[in-house]
């Protein structure tokens, strides 16, 4: 279920089994704005459900935090308006084109376009590949995008950082709460690593022993330094505290 967080912000928690990570409501008095889409129809279908059950609204708009699929591919099934960065909206693009047969899925791996994991996952989650649809977004920006959704607005920042360099954040001052996506995260498509989904643990021992790209956190520390924030939410934990994320980040440099 979705759980309020901040005074217009809720959260949907992250579902490991099939990689689906928090999704975020913003609730203004004219409109709101969901951060981050799901990874499936079957996803988006078990959030509107309970977005009904808790009495929230169904989103005006679909703003993406990056291309990786767990965040974006339940963007065609929520009949909002889709937001992205034009890194993020090029990459979609692209995948919108792609075959999701064994082969065509493990050419893409042999090539460095996917990683082992996410195809694992993307099986898990879709038992008919043939369901799986991309598109595009319809608003498309470069840097910074504000919106006013009715007291209270949501700042959408091209924030780079280690795990994507694609990445947005959602900041949000009036709550003074940032959502991460996965930007704090580490490079999981340009290092090298593998893990074996049927084992519990084997993701967070392989990822845990992953090394942060210093140059790329020194960035994106800075921006985030440079937000008024109290609390944080990334893709796939908690909600942290300012000094917890900031001091993690230092951690690496």
């Amino acid at each position: 279920m979705f759980e309020q967080v901040s005074q217009h912000i809720f959260i949907r928690k992250y579902q490991h089994y099939t990689d689906r990570p928090n999704i975020g409501l913003i609730r203004g008095q004219r409109r709101a704005l969901l951060f981050d889409a799901g990874n499936s129809e079957a996803h988006t279908l078990l959030l509107k459900q309970e977005l009904e059950e808790a009495g929230l609204p169904m989103p005006d708009y679909a703003a993406l935090s990056h291309w990786h699929w767990d965040h974006s591919f339940g963007t065609a099934f929520w009949g909002a308006e889709v937001i992205a960065g034009r890194e993020t909206d090029a990459q979609l693009r692209k995948m919108a084109r792609w075959q999701w047969d064994d082969d065509a899925m493990q050419r893409r791996i042999d090539a460095g376009e996917e990683i082992a994991f996410c195809s694992d996952m993307i099986k898990r989650e879709y038992p008919d590949r043939s369901k799986i649809r991309v598109v595009g977004a319809d608003i498309v920006f470069d840097g910074r995008l504000t919106l006013d959704l009715g007291g209270v607005t949501c700042e959408l920042i091209h924030a780079k950082g280690p795990h994507s360099s694609d990445s947005v954040i959602c900041y949000v001052p009036e709550d003074r709460f940032v959502l991460l996506g996965d930007s704090n995260c580490k490079d999981l498509y340009g290092l090298s690593w593998e893990c074996d989904i049927e084992v519990e643990g084997s993701f967070t021992a392989a990822t845990d022993a992953l090394e942060y790209d210093p140059e790329k956190v020194r960035d994106y520390l800075q921006l985030l330094e440079g937000l008024d924030f109290t609390h944080c939410i990334s893709g796939h934990s908690e909600v942290k505290t300012r000094a917890h994320q900031l001091a993690s980040l230092k951690e690496v440099l």
